[in-house]
């Protein structure tokens, strides 16, 4: 009997502590980006994701700064090559692929920028009638030593000239 009463003693501990355990965790919050662009794109979410979804079409948008791309598969984990036209090179991950979230993610293994990491998330949303918006999520760290304002600038006229470029890939159409 004093065998029952101490596993059930001992059970009615764990269970309170567990659960007072799981009431103290915050739940996760997203960090806020290092850098973000907006605007609206002339088509429906699922053209603009027909676009960026195929890997290896961003020259076609954003030739200012590419000039080229070789890729490695489709969708999540695939990896391209892109050639800038400054003649750089960049190697970029998919990290996130989710097709009904119309969200794209690439993470970047060795960016022409003086960073730790650099990130970058495209989020489609529906925004009316053939038209969606585009919001361009980027994460970095600058290296210790190198110029932060320079650096913040030059992501920043990426950003911008791609989502301008997407924009008028689509003003064409």
């Amino acid at each position: 009997m004093k065998k029952h009463i101490l596993l059930l003693v001992s059970l009615i501990v764990l269970t309170v502590t567990s659960s007072l355990a799981q009431s103290a965790m915050q739940p996760a919050t997203k960090l806020p980006p290092t850098l973000q662009r907006e605007g609206v794109v002339n088509a429906t979410a699922d053209e603009l994701w027909a676009l960026i979804s195929v890997l290896d079409k961003v020259d076609e948008y954003n030739s200012e700064f590419v000039q080229s791309v070789e890729k490695e598969g489709d969708g999540y984990e695939a990896y391209r090559l892109v050639k800038m036209v400054d003649g750089n090179e960049r190697g970029e991950e998919v990290t996130v692929f989710a097709k009904s979230a119309k969200r794209i993610c690439f993470r970047s293994e060795d960016s022409q920028y003086p960073v730790e990491y650099f990130i970058v998330n495209y989020y489609i949303e529906e925004s009316g009638k053939s038209k969606c918006k585009l919001r361009l999520e980027s994460y970095f760290k600058v290296n210790k030593g190198a110029a932060k304002t320079k650096t913040y600038k030059a992501i920043a006229k990426e950003l911008s000239t791609t989502l301008k470029g997407i924009q008028t890939y689509f003003s064409k159409k």
